[in-house]
């Protein structure tokens, strides 16, 4: 007797069909999934991926249950962890120049 593993799905209506059946919870996984999107974009190996199949691959694996709500909350705080230490390495001033650079317009010669 052989045992079926569930297939996976990667065709775009499955996804949607898979989202649109999931329940009462699908807006909140939404979100987690964008979050997660947001994450993997941060992986080496997800470098090349556009932001398009990102956020597919994360609807996939959150829909599916492939990750978990904890997993997620983790890797968001780790990632503002991240951002936090970029931006206090960041002096002050560099921030200024660049906004004052915007702020004039070429002139016409």
């Amino acid at each position: 007797m052989t045992t079926h593993a569930k297939p996976v799905i990667e065709k775009e209506a499955d996804l949607e069909q898979l989202i649109s059946d999931y329940g009462p919870s699908k807006y909140t996984d939404i979100v987690r999934a964008m979050q997660w999107a947001r994450h993997l974009r941060r992986q080496e190996d997800s470098r090349g991926m556009t932001m398009a199949e990102l956020i597919d691959r994360s609807l996939l694996d959150v829909v599916s249950g492939k990750v978990q709500v904890p997993e997620i909350e983790e890797a968001v705080k780790k990632d503002q962890e991240i951002e936090e230490k970029l931006s206090s390495k960041r002096p002050d001033d560099a921030k200024r120049v660049r906004k004052d650079t915007k702020d004039e317009k070429p002139s016409k010669d």
